[in-house]
């Protein structure tokens, strides 16, 4: 707002909100890399104190105008959260695991397998805290740009970024206690070990007392990092790790074909369809809240997806996205628009919750800040290239020819993801139980042998 009453084109406006989206998405599989070999808890408070002081520098230096300063700030921040994203999904389950072992250990159960390599009870709770913490950034997502708007309108811009840097601030101070406390309770129980199994329960040790280090998933490697591999190997490695699981190999294709082929054309169609029908932009933003707002329920009835038949539950919930993206077509009611909208958040939000989960479990912990990064890089990556094919299509195409085309390709290919039965179990086959030979027959004591060749 203060760059736009300054008189700063809205070419130059977009080119610094493009600068962060650059920065994140340019690093984040390098900093996937890096979470793999530090504390996620100390690079996560890092990048929450590095964006708490530019952004009080920001409101202390800066004028209004579009210069160095707030372009400096613009990449910082997305430098920062190319961190601190994939290392909440970290921190988590870190912070909860020793509370669900020690809790199961009171009640006096054991680790049951559910037969796809993980236990029920740790796995619920990873689930549930993964759709809380989606649903706490969801709802934050909503409140928090009207709060920083009504603090812009009625002090100013300088306030605005101070209440930032006050919120970035009380973040790196909860991070760092958190980290404390699964730091006092991360004593080792017994020397860590490396075991090769792929579906048994874990050990009683912090280096396997979660699915995830019970033992890499089929075709992958959970050997330590060689120290002297360059970031860049590493990252590949992240990249590999999600190839080799075949069910993760299948959900990344298809979020690449949704969010380039898919969404990002009808994120582009949709403000134009709806102004071409008649409706105004109040109702295009009121539709996009009731989308935030069903992410948000989303959040935690993924948090309640678990058992085998997890990955058929959240594939037939995505589903309902493609009956979001064909509603505008197929009716001009604000009210079913509204519902269709909200439906469509809840789809899409838990199945990535599900999702989350899932690749924690299957993928060795050695390697999971590359692959959270990595599995963020391609549903980030893809999108402003899926947005510039939209605007190339409606050159070409109307507007509800690419809506019709995006809800048919995401209930086409969702459909398709479930006939494999990896997928619909969010879980690598377990492998084939190895073949005893029979026993060989035993030959005849020698006294025996030579009385038969006698009476013969």
């Amino acid at each position: 707002m203060a760059a736009a009453r300054s008189g700063t084109t809205a070419e130059t406006i977009g080119a610094v909100f493009a600068a962060r989206f650059i920065a994140l998405g340019g690093v984040v599989l390098f900093s996937g890399a890096l979470l793999d070999r530090v504390n996620p808890v100390a690079a996560a408070v890092a990048a929450d104190a590095t964006r708490f002081f530019a952004l009080v520098s920001l409101a202390l230096l800066w004028d209004g105008r579009l210069d160095a300063v707030i372009l400096g700030v613009a990449v910082l921040i997305g430098l920062c959260e190319a961190v601190s994203e994939p290392a909440l999904l970290l921190i988590t389950p870190q912070v909860l695991r020793r509370e669900t072992r020690a809790a199961r250990k009171a009640d006096g159960e054991t680790d049951a397998p559910d037969g796809s390599g993980s236990s029920d009870p740790e796995e619920a709770a990873v689930t549930a805290a993964y759709g809380l913490l989606e649903g706490m950034r969801n709802t934050s997502g909503i409140v928090g740009p009207t709060l920083a708007a009504t603090v812009v309108a009625v002090l100013s811009s300088s306030a605005g970024a101070v209440a930032a840097a006050v919120a970035f601030g009380l973040s790196a101070v909860v991070t760092r206690w958190a980290g404390a406390r699964y730091a006092a309770r991360s004593v080792p129980d017994s020397p860590a070990t490396d075991s090769p199994a792929t579906d048994c329960p874990a050990t009683d040790s912090p280096a396997t007392d979660s699915p995830a280090t019970a033992g890499p998933a089929a075709g992958t490697s959970d050997e330590p990092e060689k120290p002297d591999e360059s970031l860049l190997r590493s990252a590949l490695d992240g990249l590999a790790v999600l190839w080799r699981v075949r069910w993760l190999r299948h959900v990344q294709i298809l979020a690449v074909v949704h969010v380039l082929l898919a969404v990002g054309p009808w994120m582009v169609a949709l403000p134009v369809f709806l102004l071409e029908t008649g409706h105004s932009a109040t109702v295009y933003g009121f539709v996009l809240g009731s989308f935030a707002v069903g992410t948000v329920v989303g959040a935690l009835v993924g948090g309640r997806v678990t058992g085998r038949s997890r990955g058929l539950y959240s594939l037939a919930l995505l589903g309902l996205f493609g009956v979001t993206v064909l509603a505008p077509v197929a009716t001009g009611s604000v009210l079913l628009l509204t519902a269709a909208f909200v439906a469509g958040g809840i789809g899409q939000q838990a199945f990535d919750v599900v999702k989350m989960a899932g690749l924690r479990r299957e993928v060795p912990e050695s390697l999971h800040g590359r692959a959270f990064s990595a599995d963020f890089f391609f549903s980030f990556a893809s999108l402003p290239l899926g947005q510039l094919f939209g605007a190339v299509l409606l050159r070409f195409a109307d507007a509800r020819t690419i809506m019709l085309w995006a809800g048919v390709l995401v209930l086409v290919t969702t459909a398709a993801a479930m006939l494999s039965p990896d997928a619909r179990r969010f879980s690598s086959a377990p492998l084939p139980a190895p073949r005893t030979p029979p026993a060989p027959a035993q030959a005849a004591p020698l006294p025996e042998r030579v009385r038969d060749a006698g009476t013969s």
